[in-house]
């Protein structure tokens, strides 16, 4: 009897020791899976010629928004005041003491997209000649037209349209009538700000920069005079960081008399 006992204890250890080498077993697999494949379970899309195009007039958008916002929405002022540097354009201006300015931009939204359309256009035409010659090298025929590239500012974003008619073929051809990007920005409201304080400018001679902080919570603006009567706005938007600068000069005061 009791050697009968022992052979079935013997087995139940067998039993037992078979089923913690399997568990040692697919844990030491799922080990081996994690450790050569670090990204499991997140799906990665390679970058395309069409996302490398994308990627490369998305920069050059943003550098062109850098410079236009610097400078009071122009790429090259004609009228403007140097401050810090920088050559920021007056969007309202009286050459003549004890006038009030007369805008020079009204439309200052519609200038500012066609100012980005100018700086962006040769950014994106050596974007696609880029393009065009590294594909080229690795096989494929690329044809495109002249881009034709339109801006537009809407609330929160900057779109651009890109009409090229691109034409990639190597094993199958893949057709881009037009190329679409956009980048988020609040270029937009800070234009709309812009309107209203040159309007106030303009009929008033300065404008209340409490008021538009007050209305507008994530706004900062600050407003720095200048010892020849122009006035620097710098518009920022706190969540975002975006900042607009532009000049005025207003109702200016002969040499040597002070206002109240």
């Amino acid at each position: 009897m009791e050697s009968k006992k022992e052979s079935k204890r013997g087995n139940k250890k067998g039993q037992v020791t078979i089923f913690i080498i399997l568990a040692i077993a697919i844990v030491f697999v799922l080990v081996l899976i994690l450790i050569k494949k670090p990204n499991f379970g997140v799906i990665t899309t390679p970058t395309t010629p069409i996302d490398t195009l994308k990627q490369c007039a998305s920069d050059g958008l943003e550098t062109s928004m850098k410079l236009i916002m610097s400078q009071g929405g122009s790429i090259s002022p004609d009228n403007y005041f140097l401050y810090n540097g920088t050559k920021v354009e007056y969007l309202c201006y009286a050459s003549e003491v004890y006038q009030a300015c007369v805008m020079q931009k009204p439309l200052i939204k519609e200038s500012i997209e066609n100012e980005l359309e100018k700086d962006l256009t040769p950014k994106i035409i050596d974007c696609l000649n880029t393009q065009k010659s590294s594909l080229e090298r690795n096989g494929y025929s690329v044809t495109y037209k002249t881009p034709n590239v339109t801006v537009e500012l809407v609330p929160g974003n900057i779109l651009v349209d890109i009409d090229s008619n691109l034409v990639i073929r190597k094993d199958k051809t893949e057709t881009y009538k037009s190329i679409k990007i956009d980048k988020t920005s609040k270029l937009y409201e800070l234009s709309m700000i812009t309107t209203s304080i040159m309007n106030y400018e303009a009929r008033y001679g300065r404008a209340e920069i409490m008021n538009y902080m007050m209305y507008y919570p994530t706004l900062r603006v600050e407003k720095k005079k200048q010892s020849d009567g122009t006035t620097i706005y710098i518009l920022t938007d706190k969540n975002t960081g975006d900042n607009f600068v532009f000049a005025t000069r207003s109702y200016v005061l002969p040499v040597g008399v002070t206002g109240n």
